[in-house]
């Protein structure tokens, strides 16, 4: 055994489900660790590390996270560790000093691998390193910068491991580039476009629900052969979490607004060859989203609308009752208009905002005095920017004024109030306008967690619906019958 003059100890006890985990990585070449969100899967990583180098088998670790969530890595391996970390950022001349000095976890964002990518190749090769991929389902699109570049230095490591607790994104492809980081292909292919043609089963013709079921049941059992997937209700006793609809009817210039963009987009729909399913390429998608910000709050769209959004009046009693109870919450919108405005419509409650232009030590103030000030009751938040690497259990109120067709965004937004630390109910409210656009989002979310759910050994039997919805479905939901 080695000799450290460090100390390669975990500071902080594991839950059982966690020593498990780490049990399962320690010695491994690639492991993908899919638990659910909210199961701690930083500390897992983090003391498997430990453990891999005081074995020998590997001398320090690399670990490439979104760039907001650096401060949150560097936190989580001081506190679980008696270690402190490098974070390789800065100029190029203090890049490298860095990559020259010594450390057992260095930290770098994915924006910075493609400019940085030979220098850490010759610093791969010095070492005998992991490369750890945080929220790994940022690499899904194989042909993205930050993918090709990651893909280039992945043989100089020793060790691969991605963490994600949504890996099926928004649909069954979207895992070939994780597992190619992994493997270089061997469980997977190394051919997209052959995976995407076997997998993609909305691109195929009419599929009946037999064949469609053992085409996604291989892709399961090869997932789950290799992973590590928990769910919170089997191995954490958390509070229940509960889900409300708060419908409202859009009424005013608010409806005369929608109405006129809807019937727009059913001429346009109607033009459209044959019943083909409308998917995320889709211009069709883009004014569907539309639709979106206006059943929410016309203003996003047109600048000169003065009535009140029917949600924000919604959005007042909800706050009013759930405030009165002495209770905090997080209010999520996909638009930064709504965050602004909503700010300052809930100043009297100390409300505060969480999107992408908030520099990243102005969050970590806002999220420590909503954890800790009495005063601070509400936070305005983007799921987009906000979804991962927070914890803000002081809320046990999450509510959506809006959603977009993101899973990932819907899935890891809740999550922020629903994880450890957590000791009350948790109400997951959407305010939903009744017979519009919303309706339409509530399915499609559905149909993908569902596929997701499948793969990842969520459910036992696959649903038997499509991610995506077809014309002639569509036309029903805006109203076309």
């Amino acid at each position: 055994m080695p000799k450290f003059i460090f100390d390669l100890s975990s500071k902080t006890k594991p839950y059982p489900h966690q020593l498990e985990a780490v049990e399962f990585i320690r010695g491994k070449e690639y492991i993908p660790l899919f638990d659910e969100q909210g199961l701690g899967k930083t500390k897992i990583v983090i003391d498997s590390v430990l453990k891999d180098i005081e074995d020998g088998y590997i001398d320090g670790t690399l670990i490439i996270c979104k760039k907001y969530l650096i401060p949150t890595w560097e936190e989580e391996i001081l506190k679980h560790s008696h270690l402190k970390p490098i974070i390789l950022k800065g100029t190029s001349k203090e890049l490298g000093q860095k990559f020259l000095a010594f450390s057992y976890f260095y930290i770098i964002n994915y924006d910075a691998i493609f400019s940085e990518k030979e220098r850490l190749k010759m610093f791969l090769k010095l070492r005998n390193m992991a490369i750890v991929l945080d929220e790994s389902q940022r690499i899904k699109n194989p042909e993205g910068i930050a993918t090709k570049a990651i893909n280039e230095i992945k043989n100089f490591s020793k060790k691969r491991i991605i963490i994600t607790g949504t890996p099926i994104a928004n649909k069954p492809v979207d895992i070939w580039s994780q597992f190619y980081f992994l493997d270089g292909g061997k469980l997977l292919g190394d051919n997209f476009e052959d995976f995407k043609k076997k997998y993609d089963i909305d691109l195929r013709e009419e599929i009946p629900l037999s064949e469609r079921t053992k085409i996604l049941e291989s892709l399961r059992d090869i997932i789950n052969n290799v992973s590590i997937r928990r769910l919170k209700a089997d191995v954490l006793e958390l509070p229940e979490k509960k889900f409300e609809d708060a419908y409202v009817q859009l009424k005013g210039k608010q409806l005369e607004i929608y109405t006129k963009l809807k019937d727009e987009l059913i001429l346009e729909i109607e033009s459209l060859e044959g019943n083909k399913i409308i998917d995320e390429s889709s211009n069709i998608l883009k004014k569907l989203l539309r639709l979106t910000q206006i059943a929410s709050n016309p203003k996003l769209v047109i600048p000169e609308f003065e009535e009140t959004p029917i949600k924000f009046l919604e959005l007042d009693k909800l706050l009013e009752k759930l405030l009165n109870s002495n209770e905090k919450v997080i209010v999520w919108s996909s638009f930064n208009g709504n965050i602004r405005t909503l700010k300052n419509r809930y100043a009297k409650y100390g409300a505060s905002m969480l999107f992408g232009e908030i520099p990243i030590d102005d969050r970590k103030k806002i999220v420590n005095n909503f954890q800790k000030q009495a005063e601070n009751k509400i936070i305005i938040a983007n799921p987009a920017a906000a979804k991962e690497g927070l914890t803000l259990t002081a809320a046990n109120n999450a509510i959506y004024i809006d959603r977009n067709f993101n899973l990932v965004d819907y899935l890891q937004s809740q999550d922020r109030i629903h994880r450890i630390s957590q000791t009350k109910t948790c109400k997951i409210i959407k305010i939903q306008a009744k017979d519009t656009i919303d309706e339409y989002i509530d399915e499609i979310l559905y149909k993908k967690q569902k596929i997701a759910q499948f793969l990842q050994g969520d459910l036992e039997q696959i649903p038997d619906e499509k991610e995506f919805l077809t014309k002639s479905e569509i036309l029903y939901i805006l109203g076309k019958s």
